[in-house]
């Protein structure tokens, strides 16, 4: 490291260590059910018990208590494996065209087997996090690549991943895409965002500030590339409604059952019956807040100072702060789901115009790394062990 510089055989030593330690965390939180990798995906009873032809045997069920990796492996596990379109989840509209985790990892299951879809899909999150690693190194300005450590130690992008879901993917996809797209690279930015989108419908908010620049500039062959994405997502989302699965779900959900009035869902969690209480629990929720309201600030600053040069990346940033400002207090009481919610604008912020000189984004920075911290110590000694049973 020079001049606080980190350097490219640096990242790849930081990388070798990240690594080594994501092992060890994952040892850690597969070791309580006997060592199955299955335990990341998270299925619950529940789930299983309306969903036992989809279960692999020997995979961990947990008598309460699962997560929405089920849901990707359920989801993977009726199209490469099943094929009746019979798969029962809480709500199909909601997970189908959110699909890309599915595809891929189910896509390779299909080859390997599916026993082996916990190991699989743990190889693949964590490759294409490691691939927008040196994609966002490499896009970030030579005097702030040390700013790299951050998304190499984002707690949103690790927490995802270690649950197996589609979150950290979806960026993943988007840094790489992005990094085609400032390299004029067309084809290949199309292809990323494409696979962005189907990951996650936030990623058609790349598409719009390039389409209206296309469109200004009238580079029309470059608006009908860049159109392609959200085109096939509109088709996607179609074909979810014109050939639904023989069950749409266990709890249907709508917009407005996800959401609530701005900044209503945060202060809802701290209620208890009818009274408001603070725990100490619920620090880290109050980290989340303060993060969003100094990356608030900051993405206004750059609004103004640096509109036209920031404008790619403002739109996601502004998307992913608005889902976070009208959440329902369900995702505030979940470390979790309030977690995932953040893995987009981690990125990209280091991307903005003099990034390392704005105040609050540098105080967004120490708390993604003090929430690193709290990750580790939540997964070694808060974290209790669930009771679970293995299907046979």
């Amino acid at each position: 490291m020079q001049n606080g510089r980190v350097k490219l055989r640096h990242l790849w030593v930081l990388m070798f260590f990240f690594a080594l330690g994501v092992g060890g965390l994952t040892y850690f939180k597969i070791t309580p059910y006997d060592h199955s990798l299955s335990a990341l995906i998270g299925i619950w009873e529940g789930f299983y018990e309306i969903n036992p032809d989809l279960v692999d045997p020997n995979f961990v069920i947990y008598k309460s208590g699962g997560y929405d990796g089920q849901f990707f492996y359920f989801l993977a596990k009726d199209l490469f494996a099943s094929g009746d379109w019979g798969l029962i989840v809480d709500s199909y509209h909601f997970r189908f065209h959110r699909i890309g985790l599915s595809l891929f990892a189910g896509v390779i299951s299909k080859l390997i087997g599916f026993s082996y879809y916990p190991e699989i899909t743990l190889c693949f999150l964590f490759i294409l996090f490691f691939l927008s690693v040196f994609c966002l190194y490499s896009l970030l300005p030579e005097k702030n690549k040390w700013m790299i450590v951050f998304y190499l130690f984002s707690p949103f992008s690790l927490n995802s991943n270690l649950l197996l879901v589609a979150d950290s993917l979806f960026v993943s996809f988007g840094i790489i895409a992005f990094y085609f797209y400032q390299n004029k690279k067309d084809l290949l930015a199309v292809f990323f965002f494409f696979l962005m989108v189907i990951t996650r419908e936030l990623g058609v908010l790349f598409l719009a500030p390039i389409l209206l620049k296309n469109l200004k500039d009238k580079e029309w062959r470059n608006v009908f590339l860049y159109s392609f994405p959200a085109f096939a997502f509109i088709c996607l989302v179609g074909y979810g409604l014109l050939y639904p699965p023989n069950h749409l779900g266990t709890n249907p959900l709508g917009f407005r059952d996800m959401t609530d009035l701005p900044l209503f869902g945060f202060f809802k969690s701290f209620k208890e019956g009818d009274s408001f209480q603070f725990k100490l629990k619920e620090l880290p929720k109050i980290l989340f807040f303060v993060s969003f309201v100094a990356l608030t600030i900051t993405s206004i600053q750059s609004l103004k100072k640096s509109f036209s040069t920031d404008i790619y990346l403002l739109v996601p940033i502004f998307g992913s702060l608005f889902v976070i400002l009208i959440a329902e207090q369900g995702y505030w009481r979940s470390f979790d789901n309030l977690s995932r919610m953040f893995t987009l604008i981690l990125p990209f912020s280091l991307l903005l115009e003099k990034a390392r000189e704005k105040l609050f984004l540098r105080l967004f920075l120490g708390i993604s790394i003090t929430l690193f911290v709290f990750l580790i110590v939540r997964i070694l000694w808060i974290t209790q062990t669930k009771e679970f049973f293995l299907n046979q």
